[in-house]
């Protein structure tokens, strides 16, 4: 193992004083415990870690590793990274039909890191096929659903890993379903809700359809669970959040959060705060345990200015509370920006992403620092203009709630 070594003593091998380049004696490297070497290399970022397999076949067969994979499990740090995708200015049932008849190729992932403000890119076109488009995540999996209208594929995706899950086809047609997925170490629950094809020409709003699978406790319930929509709900086809066994959703026209109890797969309506002074209302997590509605407010009266809010749903579910609003001087620009033509949040942790419909600008708050600012500049250029969807997306090298389903994974190239 001399290459590993030498490659190792560099990469870990550090300046100190004097700004001379120390670098370790090889023997101690080649000695090390190989269960030593792995805990060094599970702490590593995703990034580190591939560029490092590359020093030699063992290194390299690590991702095959259930003991690495484990321990890169307990030990990895969490990174609260933003996963956005680029979505055609057409409009969504537009574009949905022009996607579904040319099939075209997924664009790679765009991953911002809100801790180094760098974006990354991720390429998935080598091992999805076309047709698909992002639609939820959550616990390093990337959920994908088919565009073309009927009855809906699913794809459960690591795109770190490449591991690739297709779920069976639900029995409801469907054009351009809300989604909801949650997944945890052992299970996961998917759910897809409204725009029921009720013939080739229209659609309602009127169930919603729930895949579950439970590792430890052998339960799996593919499709069979089936809800009744409220009535005189229009749900945000984005996405749906999950807290605290609950999926959330918005509803439009008029505005309201739709909340959907996984155990006892009923729907209920919260009503929203200042909801008819409300102008682009969206739901966005934060952790596990707590529920965001981001909006612009905007009164005609001068005694409530106008500007974007933060609400968070108190325990009861019933209420919410305003925890956070955009500074004048910020909301300014971010006014200049959007120009009226809308927004959505994604929340991950204590960061929150607001991005601009028609744009790829991104702005962020960090609830632990109480801070808003511009993301950098979008770095990748595109022949296809549009803007940008968000989700929340911790990388992970394993994700064993994949392996509920019966999977096929592709070695990296």
């Amino acid at each position: 193992m001399k290459a590993s070594s030498s490659a190792a003593a560099s990469a870990y091998g550090g300046g100190c004083g004097g700004g001379q380049d120390v670098r370790l004696d090889g023997r101690i490297w080649r000695n090390l415990p190989a269960g030593l070497v792995d805990r060094v290399l599970a702490l590593l970022p995703p990034g580190e870690f591939f560029r490092l397999r590359v020093v030699c076949k063992r290194w390299y067969s690590l991702l095959f590793s259930d003991s690495f994979l484990e321990a890169s499990l307990r030990l990895s740090p969490r990174r609260q990274w933003l996963a956005f995708f680029l979505l055609s200015s057409l409009s969504t049932s537009s574009a949905v039909a022009a996607a579904a008849a040319t099939a075209v190729p997924l664009l790679p992932a765009l991953i911002l890191d809100p801790a180094t403000s760098t974006w990354l890119r991720l390429p998935l076109a080598s091992f999805l096929p076309p047709g698909f488009s992002a639609a939820a995540a959550d616990a390093g999996i990337i959920c994908f659903i088919s565009d073309a209208p009927g009855p809906k594929t699913v794809l459960l995706c690591n795109p770190l890993s490449k591991l690739v899950a297709h779920l069976p086809p639900t029995p409801l047609p469907r054009l351009y379903p809300s989604v909801g997925f949650t997944a945890g170490p052992s299970s996961l629950s998917l759910i897809l809700a409204g725009d029921d094809l009720i013939s080739p020409f229209a659609v309602k709003n009127l169930t919603a359809e729930c895949f579950h699978a439970d590792g430890a406790t052998g339960f799996y319930s593919p499709w069979s669970t089936v809800s009744q929509l409220p009535r005189l709900c229009n749900p945000d086809p984005a996405r749906l959040v999950f807290s605290a066994a609950t999926f959330y959703c918005m509803s439009s026209s008029p505005f309201a959060v739709l909340a959907y109890d996984v155990a006892g797969n009923v729907w209920s309506k919260i009503q929203a705060p200042m909801r008819r002074f409300l102008r682009s209302p969206s739901l966005a997590a934060r952790g596990s345990s707590a529920v965001l509605l981001i909006a612009a407010v905007e009164k005609s009266k001068l005694s409530v200015p106008r500007s974007v809010r933060v609400w968070s749903l108190q325990p009861c579910a019933k209420a919410w509370a305003e925890v956070e609003r955009m500074p004048p001087e910020i909301y300014r620009q971010f006014s200049e920006a959007e120009g009226g033509r809308g927004f959505e949040a994604v929340g991950h942790g204590d960061i929150l992403g607001v991005t601009i419909k028609g744009s790829t600008d991104v702005i962020l708050f960090d609830f632990g620092r109480k801070e808003w600012r511009w993301a950098p500049p979008f770095p990748f250029s595109s022949s296809t203009s549009g803007e940008l969807r968000g989700f929340a997306y911790e990388p992970r090298l394993a994700t064993p709630a994949v392996g509920l389903i019966d999977s096929s994974s592709l070695s990296f190239q």
